[in-house]
């Protein structure tokens, strides 16, 4: 599987999470996804600016390479696995999915010592909002919890407005933005520094 993902993203204060689950998600049970993300133990991969993960939904296990194409562009590469996720060994590289495989290995990426860095637990609530899908996430990993507005859109100009729209509505600043793995990566870091 491939795809091509246009997404803009803004993290949230929980009191901006809350107000706006309150008006667009009122009563509904969110998504759980569980993500495993994957690395050698040099973090080579999100050194790289390159994000490999295992997401668990309905006892499937997909993994997913994204690699970013530009400032809101992901190319991404995917299929289906059946890892031991509870055992953080290395991953036997022939499991993993060709066209992932053959990917990271365009890269000069090695498979070499790959496992599985930790996970990250993610309540998902999504519904079709003017251009495009508004996504709210509340994210737990590593002893942290944040939120995260995300806009996926079909073109990069309709996604800017959209997402300027809602943040507007709200009276919600504009944000850095920063993908929930590189805030897993970040947490981890600090913690494999003792910092």
């Amino acid at each position: 599987m491939f795809e091509k993902e246009i997404e803009f993203k803004n993290i949230l204060l929980e009191e901006e999470y809350n107000k706006i689950r309150a008006s667009h998600f009122n009563d509904e049970t969110p998504l759980i996804l569980d993500n495993y993300y994957i690395d050698n133990d040099k973090l080579t991969l999100i050194n790289s600016h390159l994000m490999l993960r295992i997401r668990t939904q309905d006892h499937n296990q997909v993994m997913t390479l994204k690699v970013p194409e530009s400032a809101h562009t992901v190319l991404e590469y995917s299929g289906h696995v059946n890892f031991n996720l509870l055992d953080d060994s290395p991953l036997n590289q022939d499991d993993i999915p060709a066209n992932i495989k053959d990917k990271l290995e365009a890269l000069n990426i090695s498979l070499e010592g790959l496992r599985i860095q930790g996970n990250l637990r993610t309540e998902r609530l999504e519904k079709p909002y003017r251009s495009g899908l508004l996504v709210l996430d509340k994210a737990d990993y590593l002893g942290q919890t944040d939120y995260e507005l995300e806009f996926e859109a079909p073109d990069t100009a309709s996604g800017q407005a959209d997402i300027t729209h809602i943040l507007n509505k709200y009276g919600i600043v504009r944000r850095e933005e920063s993908v929930k793995s590189a805030r897993f990566y970040e947490v981890l870091k600090r913690q494999k520094e003792g910092i």
